[in-house]
């Protein structure tokens, strides 16, 4: 990455555009405080990305377009899994699983493992996950790739519906212009 210089407004959805190789990744890998950059500074929701890493990691989260999980966990079990690591406990846990699971429509997969998923039950898994610590940023990393067209709507509408139900922040990268002109 050279010469990145961006201010992203409070609850807007920002898209970044270009092709495979042209460093989305990587940029959204920094701006999670995942990766140091080697100069320059990043600040996120007024923290200094290099020495508040911790404190903007619990407000944040991202979702790939390449949805990696614990493999043999089942939906449910991934869930929790995520939500302990973010610091529920009990039945606040429970809930937020529970409400996640209807809210993508995944009932019918909670007991499934991860690994015998479709791409795109494993897509809505995902963005399931990305909402396991109420983020006030959401970062998605061409969270349509190599999805069918009806479910790449699909997923397009639900992150729409996040935006307007939670108004968080959403940073979309894609090299897809109907994407990027739909969400952003």
């Amino acid at each position: 990455l050279k010469g990145v210089d961006l201010q992203i407004e409070e609850r807007e959805v920002f898209g970044i555009l270009g092709p495979n190789g042209a460093g989305k990744t990587t940029l959204l890998s920094i701006l999670c405080t995942l990766l140091l950059p080697d100069r320059g500074n990043v600040r996120i929701l007024g923290m200094d990305g290099f020495s508040d890493g911790h404190q903007i990691r619990k407000r944040v989260n991202m979702v790939s377009g390449n949805a990696n999980f614990l493999w043999s966990l089942t939906v449910k079990e991934n869930l929790h899994y995520y939500g302990m690591l973010y610091g529920l406990t009990g039945k606040e846990r429970e809930k937020k699983v529970e409400t996640l699971i209807d809210i993508f429509n995944l009932a019918e997969h909670r007991n499934i493992p991860f690994d015998e998923l479709s791409t795109g039950t494993k897509q809505r898994l995902s963005l399931a996950k990305s909402l396991i610590n109420d983020p006030e940023v959401l970062f998605l990393d061409e969270p349509t790739v190599g999805l069918d067209p009806d479910v790449s709507i699909r997923i397009r509408e639900e992150i729409l519906s996040i935006h307007k139900e939670r108004g968080m922040t959403v940073l979309v990268t894609t090299h897809n212009m109907k994407e990027a002109e739909y969400l952003c």
